[in-house]
């Protein structure tokens, strides 16, 4: 079994207040300033060796027994015969949405353009209209309890109190935000910038923690004790590990160039899509060919303050190719009861390629569903605790389409 050692280092009538909440009128929405502590800069640290990859042989998929017939010749599962997993049950035209994002009462959050919110009835493709808000939102997630969400525009994040139709407080943005996000329990906000990942107390706003990154914050995972936080930089091979106590970085993992990460809901299994970037004959860049799709066991000493990856199982996935160019892995999630794996691929590259978007089984790896989609998938998100997954569909400068897919695993 392979391992890896840490490098050691240093509701609608709430959305009708949208407008409101985001017009620049401080007066009439006051909320505590969150307190300014410069992040320290990173020092230069020794080289370390770090561990080298190894190829893990995937584990023998198995055929289910209930949708395939029960014979000693019975071939494994390819790409021409995965169990169909994915249903789609709705194809909704959109105009000009720029992200979705899940509510807690089971619809999607459709945010537009022009700064409207819409909310997608995802049961009966129904589209609610929205409040059009003087600024752009770019970004809107709610907490896990879904008591309070927090939306951000190009100059400021904002936390909305949804029982008191309130605001409890605005950040200015400083720096370029490349993601937000509610901490496991609901108790932190994180955002992640291009140099910098902070979070602040959704109580107050007071700033818990701040630190300088060695790259864009594209993507991070939180543990589920909040004590750790593992980000990662599009393209970069290094896998950092944060201590949110602190503010201190434990550590780097050594991998190939990372395009997705995923934490299960325990925090024991993390999901890795690793690439290998490329140069792509006759158009002159690079492009992340996948190489791998991996999930590790996490092991945790904070004594010690490291972390183990032990190889877990590798990801049934075969590199796919449209007219030479690869398709990766852009996202990764867990389902909430942490059995099934929902995967989105889109290609790198021109012209009119399809994507993908993929369910695993998270305990064998193996494959159980996936699904050719138009192309550029923009964004994917699970709703319904799961068993469905929203994917927004690319045209042009704006999106075109919004599908909603069944994940039928027996359950």
């Amino acid at each position: 079994m392979n391992s890896r050692i840490l490098l050691i280092g240093s509701s609608v009538s709430v959305f009708f207040a949208l407008c409101a909440c985001v017009s620049p009128s401080p007066a009439s929405l006051p909320g505590p300033t969150a307190t300014t502590v410069p992040p320290s800069s990173p020092t230069p640290e020794p080289t370390l060796p770090s561990p080298t990859a190894t190829s893990i042989p995937p584990s023998p998929p198995t055929l289910d027994p209930t949708t395939s017939p029960a014979t000693e010749e019975a071939p494994a599962p390819s790409l021409q015969m995965i169990i169909p997993a994915l249903s789609l049950r709705l194809a909704i035209p959109v105009e000009e949405v720029i992200a979705i994002n899940p509510i807690p009462d089971g619809r999607l959050t459709l945010l537009t353009l022009d700064g409207r919110s819409d909310f997608l009835d995802i049961q009966t493709g129904e589209i609610e209209k929205g409040l059009v808000a003087p600024s752009r939102i770019e970004e809107l997630v709610f907490s896990p309890d879904g008591q309070v969400f927090a939306l951000r525009t190009k100059s400021e994040i904002r936390l909305w109190d949804v029982p008191e139709e309130r605001t409890r407080f605005t950040l200015p943005i400083e720096e370029e935000v490349h993601r937000i996000a509610f901490s496991p329990q609901g108790t932190l906000l994180l955002v992640g910038g291009e140099r910098s990942l902070a979070a602040y107390y959704t109580e107050t706003g007071r700033r818990a923690f701040a630190f300088d990154l060695y790259g864009p914050a594209d993507q991070f995972v939180m543990t589920p004790d909040e004590r750790l936080i593992f980000q990662m930089t599009k393209t970069d091979a290094d896998l950092q590990i944060w201590d949110a106590h602190t503010g201190k970085r434990w550590g780097y993992f050594k991998l190939d160039p990372l395009t997705a990460i995923a934490l299960s809901p325990d925090g024991y299994l993390l999901a890795a899509a690793e690439n290998e970037m490329r140069l792509i004959e006759n158009v002159g860049y690079q492009a992340p060919f996948p190489t791998r799709l991996a999930l590790w066991r996490v092991s945790v000493d904070p004594g010690q303050q490291k972390v183990i990856l032990n190889a877990q199982e590798e990801l049934e996935l075969q590199p796919e190719m449209e007219l030479g160019f690869p398709l990766s892995l852009k996202a990764l999630a867990f389902t909430p009861d942490g059995q099934y794996i929902v995967g989105l691929a889109d290609w790198v590259g021109e012209g009119n390629m399809s994507a993908r978007l993929y369910v695993w089984d998270a305990a064998s790896g193996r494959m159980i569903g996936r699904e050719v989609l138009p192309p550029r998938p923009w964004q994917m998100a699970l709703v319904e605790e799961g068993p469905a997954v929203a994917v927004l569909i690319g045209s042009g400068p704006v999106s075109s389409e919004v599908r909603i897919y069944e994940i039928n695993t027996g359950r």
